[in-house]
């Protein structure tokens, strides 16, 4: 199981938000970081395949994904970040909604939705409206969506947005259970939802990928860059500023 991106370019008009792109993601949490206006939205648009590469191409297991239609988007579950999608909704009917939207049979659609309710911890709420539940209920209804299907790919953004700690523990908890054999791109501003999960931490800025690795790998470059007088303006509370200033020549090219 292999996603491939080979030296994408995208942009609106003139400016390219997504510049010679190239990335290899195997089974395994992928933790997408970066400020805002880094491209994130963008490469995840491309990915489910809102948007075209105006060069390059994306291979699903060696496959161009626009070429294989309908076979690449089943192997899709999408959680946007967007949280007000269908607010009178019951949960059961969100999910039975999303489950006619993605074909799966529907003598299948009950025995899936009914595991992944209890999964999910979500059984005695099937009832209520989605805009009745509290934030950390509405992520996991969202979450829920998207393992319909039991998709080999899972892009998630923003799945801990608007959640208390505790509620932030239990989404990456329930991340981790589902990605042991599957790739997952989680897209946050979060270090902390992402440290103790990711296979591998990407941090994107300028439409680039410029630093891959794990979580030690990313310290490592903060404790070098401090050593060097390379920081300038670190707010250790604030985890973009951490990343912006990892290391202050790179990020400022």
């Amino acid at each position: 199981m292999k996603l491939e991106i080979k030296n994408v370019t995208f942009g609106y008009g003139k400016t390219n938000v997504i510049e010679h792109m190239n990335l290899t993601l195997t089974p395994g949490v992928y933790g997408l970081l970066g400020p805002n206006g880094a491209g994130k939205s963008t490469l995840i648009s491309l990915l489910v395949r809102n948007r075209i590469p105006a060069a390059g191409e994306i291979l699903w297991n060696d496959k161009e994904i626009g070429k294989e239609g309908e076979a690449y988007r089943s192997i899709i579950g999408y959680k946007p970040q967007q949280q007000s999608l269908y607010p009178e909704f019951r949960v059961e009917e969100f999910l039975y909604y999303m489950a006619n939207l993605k074909g799966i049979p529907g003598k299948n659609q009950k025995t899936q939705i009914d595991e992944i309710l209890v999964r999910l911890n979500l059984d005695k709420h099937r009832r209520k409206k989605m805009k009745a539940l509290s934030g950390g209920m509405l992520q996991r209804a969202l979450l829920a969506q998207a393992l319909i299907g039991d998709p080999e790919l899972i892009i998630l953004d923003e799945p801990t947005a608007g959640l208390d700690p505790m509620e932030r523990i239990n989404m990456r908890e329930l991340i981790r259970e589902t990605a042991s054999d599957k790739i997952v791109l989680l897209a946050t501003h979060i270090i902390e939802d992402i440290g103790t999960i990711a296979k591998e931490i990407l941090f994107m800025n300028h439409g680039e990928i410029l630093l891959q690795g794990d979580f030690e790998k990313l310290r490592e470059f903060y404790e070098v860059g401090k050593r060097e007088g390379r920081m300038r303006g670190v707010v250790m509370q604030d985890e973009i500023a951490i990343l912006e200033n990892l290391y202050y020549d790179l990020f400022r090219q």
